[in-house]
């Protein structure tokens, strides 16, 4: 076929304005939870009960309603509530290691509810309490860990493997109280693990009591960390072989353990207070540089694969749990077309010939 030249000025056109344009891409919501009710919306998340790790003294709970709950949804926001109990106690519902424990708390996670594979995930998160001893977290798992809920579907998989990797977005203990970590827990060759960064807080610990964004946005090249419009970390996945698969959120508040440290004698209870936690994917239709409440929503359908699609959260905004067949990927819009279109033609500008 005869080659077709493109014009000269149409490539410079395309390649002064195509950056300009990929530079306006934003976000959209795909999933998010406001906690506009008066308990837990359990549509959405699972109270990990069973859960018995890095010898920690809290017994997790699902308790929303009694005197003594752990989880308070009042106000649009949730608290999670470790609290000191009178004397040492067995914790029926853990099913593996020591059992006695000294506190309650709660640890609720999204797996198999809200799932995630890219994108941007945030929450707006404040430390109400800060004596020494608690370590609350925000944080991800890949889908196919072996942990509650078990659900048959092949999560079968031991912490940190290909499939039960981990990503920590915001994880503190108040026995280091000036600043916290970003992490990254896997085994695979080509991925970095167990190698914390950390944020300073500017003011120390009384930034922690204060309200706060935490965000991670990931794809299959990178992941960038973020308190508020601040990065915090950039960390190069491209070699890496986890964090390709779907993940899901958990937010929790542990108490002593092996980074929680010394529980302070004075200290009765340690409360986490979540205004949100919203997942967004990319999208070409508006300039949103976070993914909160005011966030524009997606106008895609709810659902796409990995289970849980379709319920409706705190704010009424469709779930979308983002399986492996969707990338996390924005919806395929008019204007992302005409970038495809523009980037094709970019190309041929490039190699300065047209299709053979």
């Amino acid at each position: 076929m005869k080659r077709q030249l493109i014009p000269p000025l149409l490539c410079l056109l395309l390649c002064t304005l195509l950056p300009v344009r990929l530079a306006l891409a934003g976000w959209q919501t795909e999933w998010i939870d406001t906690f506009d009710g008066s308990s837990v919306d359990w549509s959405n998340w699972t109270a990990q009960t069973q859960a018995n790790y890095n010898a920690e003294i809290q017994c997790y709970t699902d308790d929303d309603s009694t005197v003594s709950q752990n989880y308070l949804v009042a106000g649009g926001t949730l608290t999670i509530i470790a609290r000191r109990q009178p004397s040492t106690f067995n914790c029926a519902t853990i099913t593996f290691g020591n059992p006695m424990k000294q506190w309650t708390s709660g640890r609720l996670n999204s797996k198999d509810k809200a799932e995630f594979q890219y994108g941007r995930l945030e929450a707006r998160i404040r430390m109400l309490d800060t004596g020494g001893g608690s370590w609350p977290a925000f944080w991800m798992l890949e889908n196919r860990i072996a942990e509650q809920p078990i659900a048959g579907d092949g999560d079968n998989v031991n912490w940190p493997n290909p499939g039960a990797g981990e990503i920590d977005v915001w994880e503190w203990t108040s026995n280091d109280p000036d600043r916290y970590i970003t992490n990254f827990y896997n085994n695979s060759a080509g991925c970095i693990s167990g190698n914390a960064e950390f944020y300073d807080y500017p003011n120390g610990v009384v930034d922690v009591q204060q309200w706060n964004d935490y965000a991670i946005e990931w794809d299959a090249n990178e992941a960038r960390f973020y308190i508020n419009d601040t990065l915090v970390r950039t960390q190069n996945l491209a070699a890496c072989g986890q964090y390709q698969e779907p993940m899901f959120v958990l937010i929790n508040v542990a108490i002593g353990g092996t980074l929680g440290g010394a529980v302070a004698p004075t200290l009765t209870q340690a409360r986490m207070e979540v205004d949100y936690v919203a997942h967004c994917t990319e999208t070409m239709s508006n300039s949103a540089t976070r993914c909160n409440e005011s966030t524009p929503i997606s106008s895609g359908p709810p659902g796409g694969g990995g289970g849980g699609g379709g319920s409706t959260v705190g704010g009424g905004v469709p779930a979308s749990s983002i399986g492996s067949s969707s990338s996390g990927s924005a919806s395929t819009g008019p204007g992302l077309l005409l970038v495809l279109a523009a980037l094709g033609i970019l190309r041929r500008c490039w190699r300065g010939m047209g299709p053979r």
